[in-house]
């Protein structure tokens, strides 16, 4: 097919983020790994600290405000031209739904004007595939993504062949994380700060619940865990940071034994998901990890321990990025719409009913 260029661009949350991957599509398809020309990124969140959380309009005003001047730079940094790129990756869901279109209108203008086509890609599966950035691994694998709004099982066949599992039934593991850490006062976001002070602590000082631990499937559930970290504080309400200065010892032992039942859960429930891929005939599976919570070293270090054929997604790639969105574009290049088709494509904030996997 010959040598092309994607450009990615993701917004479906926070992140404002955009990428230029070059590479021939043939090849890629086959194992071969992409040459991130340029990769850039543009994160709120020290402004949205002060909120505590995501606030959806304010993410999608600065989405609005930074994305052109990004995609110029990005395109500028690769050494390219607008008029050189041959498909758009634009991630269209699962995500807010004004922060999405904000990137896919984007996309459209730049396929109005340079008669581009685009795909419309789901940023989920693009967290995973983008193992592909860095590593050759084969097809099939078991996914695990773990993220702050998602945590799934997937069996991975192909780039474009992605069946869920499992899937959380309520809080995400990055959301009880980030619950988790605003409940104890340590601030927005909570995940690397939880990470870090539990490097000094002691798992098994307090004992918090595994969610589902005794269904013998790969669902999972984090909002037990968090109201009983709600619960415990408001018992012990002299373990509450106020300040820098409230940080302990003790702090650093919740942190720790909070964090052990939030990756346990994870790794209990892997072993289901692999069992589930077994029963379809699916043996001795790679698996890959991706997802910002990925980033986590506890985890790491606890799958790494588990199983010998696991894979982690390089942490710059984990969170919400545009290289990862390009790359899932290069992996299903032949799947492109094409302009002017391009125009009709909409964006869409949710990708699965958790209460189909509640009743299951």
């Amino acid at each position: 097919m010959g040598t092309k260029y994607i450009l990615g661009i993701e917004t479906s949350c926070d992140d404002t983020s955009v990428a230029v991957l070059k590479g021939d599509p043939d090849k890629i398809s086959q194992g071969e790994v992409p040459e991130v020309l340029a990769f850039e990124l543009f994160s709120q969140e020290q402004m949205l600290a002060q909120w505590g959380g995501v606030v959806p309009e304010i993410a999608s005003r600065n989405h609005l405000e930074k994305l052109a001047p990004l995609i110029k730079q990005t395109i500028a940094k690769a050494g390219v031209k607008l008029s050189d790129i041959d498909l758009v990756g634009v991630t269209t869901f699962p995500g807010l739904l004004g922060p999405l279109l904000t990137g896919l209108n984007a996309a459209k203008t730049i396929s109005l004007l340079k008669k581009v086509d685009l795909f419309a890609v789901n940023h989920l599966f693009a967290h995973l595939e983008a193992i592909h950035l860095t590593e050759k691994v084969s097809y099939p694998y078991l996914g695990l993504l773990v993220s702050g709004g998602h945590s799934l099982y997937t069996l991975v066949t192909a780039s474009d062949e992605i069946e869920v599992l499992g899937s959380t039934i309520d809080d995400a593991a990055g959301e009880a994380y980030d619950k988790g850490g605003k409940l104890m006062g340590l601030g927005y976001p909570a995940g690397r700060i939880i990470d870090d002070l539990a490097k000094e602590g002691d798992i098994n000082r307090f004992e918090f619940p595994i969610g589902l631990k005794g269904s013998k499937d790969c669902n999972l559930s984090f909002s037990g865990v968090k109201t009983s970290l709600r619960t415990f504080l408001d018992k012990n309400p002299q373990y509450l940071v106020k300040s820098p200065e409230d940080i302990n010892q003790d702090t650093k032992d919740i942190c720790a034994s909070y964090q052990h039942a939030i990756v346990s859960a994870l790794k209990l429930k892997l072993r289901y998901a692999l069992e589930a891929a077994k029963e379809k005939g699916f043996n001795n599976l790679p698996i890959v990890v991706g997802g910002g919570v990925a980033c986590n070293s506890y985890l790491r270090q606890v799958l790494k321990e588990k199983y010998k054929q696991v894979h982690f997604v390089q942490p710059k790639f984990c969170t919400d990025n545009g290289a990862m969105i390009a790359n899932y574009a290069f992996r299903n290049y032949n799947s492109r719409i094409q302009y002017p088709d391009t125009l009709s494509i909409d964006a869409r904030s949710r990708f699965i009913n958790k209460k189909e996997h509640r009743k299951a």
